[in-house]
């Protein structure tokens, strides 16, 4: 039997799935990170990604793009 890793990796997507097919918002901060918000049409659901070198990371699912901008560390 394999035992559970006991870190948390981030896994990394090379595209957003298709199901994320409606319009997308791209958010940059000024050190050059980067965000996508995606939004599912038919679930109504919005989803944030970060944006690495490889790909894409799932950050996080909510029912309006508004609550995930507490997710991402903003610029003072």
């Amino acid at each position: 039997m394999r035992k559970k890793s006991e870190e948390t990796s981030e896994k990394v997507v090379k595209n957003i799935p298709t199901s994320e097919n409606g319009a997308g918002v791209l958010c940059a901060r000024k050190s050059g990170q980067k965000y996508q918000i995606s939004q599912n049409t038919e679930k109504q659901k919005f989803t944030l990604w970060k944006i690495v070198d490889k790909g894409f990371i799932k950050m996080k699912t909510a029912s309006s793009p508004v609550d995930l901008y507490d997710c991402i560390p903003w610029d003072e």
